[in-house]
């Protein structure tokens, strides 16, 4: 079962797209193409340059957020500030949250109420709002009421994207920061470029206008749909069609009748079209009607006069991929049909000189002389250069050795799981068996289910649930020595938890990654850190908190009845008591002597769907 934790789902949504972009490269001096890299056993982040890795500033704050205008927003002993490229905190720690600078100014939350704040730290509009959305150099965004923001394990923290989590066309106000004057009120928003203009819906029309920071319209309310200024273009549709529910605006896509494009100033520079504008790129729009794809080009003019099975838009290049019939080929500038651009690209090299080469919407495998190694054209699967690797053949499955040839030819397999350890599932004839490196089963299909876990197989044969080894011999259920270890483990570099016996009972310490004590055991359970915090049970609260490196709980933040059930966010840990604190308690302390080897089974998580 997959269970997604809250902080997973923050990490993913938030800072994927900043970790993914860092590689080889040239030293960047310029602090905005750094990045934040956390860590070590207190789990720490400090900035990195984003081409080479190098350090930059060290790892010692408990939240680092991307560096903007020249100072980024840290979190130290659960206070906000924000430090400047040479590790200055020139903004004292005082917030409990804060946000990037744009156009000189930032939104803060003190309390349960956000505001604004200049780049002395200066508050330039007090904190009194739900929302205070600094927009272009003299206004805000204003939203009466408190702030609620999503919680990371007790901590409020913003979201990536300024309005991503918002719900029911919350109601703005437009204000004029030097005056303190209202603009205009009852204002729902969406997103453009706050740095310019938003887009803005008056009281009684649905219909979305383009507002200036000083109150005026640069397009009057006139479209249903909106989106996101992206490559310096925006989606604007009419004509929503019934039913539809505007959520695609907040994602920078449309879903109407009627779409154009404007640019960052407000020009319309490409007029309204009878598709669906799903996408640009490269000079290419992306359109849809009816289940189908077409491509426009700059001026709007549908390429090849019709629309396809389905289109897909390059990133560089002159020639768009369409799917004619079931098969693709490309579409040039002009709106001329020409070979598939993707046709006969190498899409892997391994080191045992085979090359897998798209041709058409199928791979084919060549050795090092450029010859085909086997007749087969296969299917579109994942190819990788870990031998024997799973093809598949017209529905069929089967295995390619390093040399390029067949393990069992032809395919032959319903079903496989990939080789570990020189053995595979394989299912012939809606029965499971195991497959030898060498192309020889192992042990003959019989079974109704198979699974690999930890050198063994558990298996289901005529209604009964059983373990066996790649021989076919019955054997006990495997005791996962890593998983074990795992669950004990804090991170690559984060140490480990550790125990002690106390009058039979074990309490819980943490290590360092050299086996250095830097938390007493002392605790019933305990959390690995996270943005400096590690969580205990307080039996005199019957509540978890957390607490710094110093063991000093932090006042801050919320405390929790069961911490298992507040880390996940799609199910809830196994119900060990009837007192939700005991309980969480217990599955903690389970799930730490499973990792001592102590216990048969992992604590479970229950799904709540």
């Amino acid at each position: 079962m997959r269970v997604v934790t809250r902080q997973l789902m923050f990490v993913t949504t938030a800072w994927a797209c900043l970790l993914c972009s860092a590689g080889a490269g040239v030293a960047d001096p310029r602090p905005e193409r750094w990045v934040e890299r956390c860590g070590g056993v207190y789990a720490l982040c400090g900035y990195v340059d984003r081409a080479t890795s190098e350090p930059r500033i060290d790892r010692k704050f408990e939240v680092g957020l991307p560096f903007s205008e020249g100072l980024a927003a840290v979190r130290s002993e659960g206070k906000f500030g924000y430090i400047n490229s040479s590790d200055d905190m020139v903004i004292a720690p005082m917030f409990d949250l804060a946000r990037a600078f744009r156009k000189g100014h930032a939104e803060v939350v003190a309390g349960d109420k956000a505001g604004i704040i200049d780049r002395t730290g200066k508050l330039v509009l007090p904190p009194n709002y739900a929302r205070a959305i600094p927009f272009a150099a003299d206004a805000a965004l204003v939203r009466p009421g408190k702030a609620i923001v999503p919680e990371s394990f007790g901590f409020p923290r913003f979201m990536i994207g300024e309005l991503l989590f918002e719900r029911d066309d919350p109601r703005y106000l437009l204000v004029d920061l030097l005056s303190g004057n209202i603009l205009k009120d009852e204002l729902a928003i969406k997103e453009f470029d706050f740095g310019t203009f938003v887009w803005a819906a008056q009281p009684g029309d649905k219909r979305y206008g383009l507002l200036a920071p000083d109150g005026t319209w640069k397009i009057e309310p006139r479209f249903e749909t909106v989106g996101k200024l992206h490559g310096g273009r925006a989606i604007v549709c009419y004509g929503r069609p019934a039913g539809h529910k505007d959520q695609s605006a907040q994602h920078g896509l449309a879903d109407a009748t009627q779409c154009g494009v404007i640019d960052r100033d407000g020009q319309t520079i490409l007029t309204p079209q009878r598709f669906r504008i799903q996408g640009y790129r490269n000079g290419f729009y992306r359109v849809a009607e009816d289940k189908k794809a077409g491509v426009l080009d700059e001026a709007g003019r549908l390429l090849g006069g019709r629309l396809f099975d389905d289109a897909i838009l390059p990133d560089s290049g002159d020639v768009a991929r369409i799917l004619v019939d079931g098969r693709w080929v490309g579409l040039n500038r002009a709106g001329n049909v020409v070979p598939d651009p993707e046709d006969g690209k190498v899409l892997a090299v391994c080191p045992s000189g085979i090359k897998f080469r798209r041709n058409g919407s199928r791979i084919q495998v060549v050795g090092a002389d450029e010859k085909p190694t086997v007749s087969y054209l296969f299917d579109d699967t994942y190819m990788t250069c870990k031998f024997p690797m799973s093809v598949r053949y017209n529905g069929k499955w089967g295995f390619l050795n390093k040399d390029g040839k067949l393990l069992v030819d032809p395919p032959s397999f319903q079903d496989q799981f990939n080789f570990i350890n020189g053995y595979a599932g394989v299912k012939v004839q809606g029965k499971w068996g195991i497959l030898y490196s060498n192309g020889m089963l192992a042990v003959a299909p019989q079974f109704d289910e198979l699974g690999s876990d930890a050198g063994a197989y558990a298996v289901s044969k005529d209604g009964r649930k059983f373990w066996i080894d790649t021989s076919g011999r019955e054997v006990s259920e495997p005791r996962r020595p890593e998983d074990r270890r795992s669950r004990l483990r804090c991170g690559a570099d984060g140490g480990q938890r550790v125990s002690r016996n106390s009058n039979g009972t074990l309490l819980w310490g943490i290590a360092d990654a050299a086996g250095n004590i830097v938390v007493e055991p002392k605790y019933r359970a305990i959390t690995c850190f996270r943005d400096g915090l590690a969580w205990v049970p307080f039996d005199e609260r019957r509540e978890w908190c957390a607490i710094d490196r110093n063991e000093r709980k932090r006042e801050n933040g919320a405390c929790v009845k069961n911490w298992a059930d507040s880390n996940v966010a799609d199910a809830r840990a196994e119900t060990m008591s009837d007192d939700p604190y005991e309980s969480g308690v217990l599955w903690m302390r389970a799930e730490l002597e499973y990792g001592l080897d102590l216990r048969e089974k992992p604590p479970r998580f229950v799904s709540q769907f």
